[in-house]
């Protein structure tokens, strides 16, 4: 057998291997995500750890101890500050989760009473629309109430995710240069030289961007807490962390943000309401005219219209952690069109 044949017989069954692998991960996908969700979120903690890392090492200090000094200082701030607002969380969780049902019942009674208070003036068949209407807002509070409550308990189940994660990320961190080589030595030789720059353009990119709008989120929830502890909602803490993470979803953010503050100033007051969304508008002011601008500015270079389609596409397509994740996305995906284009014209 002649070298030549030895290379096609090898392409083909690597090529054989990866077909196997994608049609594996196709039908064991949520098996699979699963069981890589640690390990994502551990690349994600790493990689916005690793500049800070990094700083460390560059003043002489050796890699593993600048990881277990960046570890215990940031261990150090989340147990310190996650000793008050963990256990208020969960209090606040828990007693939203008992008085849901009766939120729902006190929002189905006050749509009913305003139907009936109205309906006399009304002709028959437009008396006939509300009421579907109204039953059908009704169907939807319940439905949308009942999965909010799986969604709250499902956030305090993944803790132990997160345990696996930071656990993932430290070993991330402490052996860098390892899987770096390992991901260059998986790259041809004669491709290193490209991927290394757009590696390097999507790090510039991504560095700025989720380490700025995790900034931002925190910024905004602790203001947003604030905010609602001056008015004396309920639920302050949990409504203001809802406040923060909804803002990393560029646009639409601070309205998904904002339903749930506002649902939950209505059952306390019509005027609770009011002054929670008025708080809610303050703080989107000072994050669009302010804290955003300092913090991150331009960093992606995508156009708002782009942004929004991705926004969309992302949404229709994989829910909410489609919003969260759809801007970086859409980055890395201009990075490497930009670099194929440049590519297709540089070789004609």
């Amino acid at each position: 057998m002649t070298g030549k044949q030895k290379r096609v017989l090898i392409i083909i069954a690597i090529s054989f291997l990866a077909l196997l692998t994608v049609i594996f991960f196709i039908r064991n996908s949520h098996a699979v995500l699963s069981i890589l969700k640690p390990f994502i979120m551990g690349i994600i903690i790493a990689y916005v750890f690793n500049p800070v890392v990094s700083l460390i090492v560059r003043r002489g200090v050796s890699r593993i101890a600048a990881v277990i000094i960046v570890y215990s200082l940031i261990l150090g701030v989340i147990v310190g500050i996650l000793s008050f607002v963990i256990p208020s969380v969960y209090r606040e969780t828990m007693r939203l989760m008992d008085i849901l049902p009766s939120y729902a019942f006190r929002t189905k009674d006050y749509l009913d009473s305003a139907y009936l208070r109205f309906s006399k003036a009304l002709t028959p068949e437009l008396k006939e629309a509300i009421r579907d209407n109204i039953d059908y807002i009704q169907e939807m509070l319940i439905y949308h109430i009942s999965r909010l409550t799986d969604k709250l308990l499902a956030f305090f189940g993944g803790l132990a995710n997160w345990i696996i994660a930071l656990v993932i990320s430290f070993y991330l961190l402490k052996d860098k240069d390892y899987f770096m080589g390992l991901a260059e030595y998986m790259i041809p030789v004669r491709m290193r030289q490209g991927a290394s720059k757009v590696c390097g353009d999507i790090n510039k990119i991504l560095t700025g961007f989720i380490r700025g709008q995790l900034l931002i989120a925190l910024v905004i929830a602790i203001l947003a807490t604030i905010g609602f502890l001056l008015i004396d909602m309920n639920f302050a803490i949990l409504m203001g962390i809802i406040t923060g993470i909804a803002n990393i979803i560029p646009y639409f953010g601070p309205i998904l943000g904002g339903i749930p503050v506002a649902v939950v100033g209505l059952m306390e007051s019509p005027s609770k309401a009011l002054w929670a969304v008025v708080v809610v508008l303050v703080i989107q002011q000072l994050e669009s005219g302010v804290i955003t601008p300092k913090i991150i500015g331009d960093s992606v270079g995508i156009h708002p219209v782009f942004i929004i389609l991705s926004l969309f596409i992302a949404a229709r397509f994989y829910g909410l952690a489609g919003l969260i994740f759809a801007v970086p996305v859409a980055a890395i995906i201009k990075i490497l069109a930009v670099h194929v284009f440049d590519k297709i014209v540089n070789s004609s």
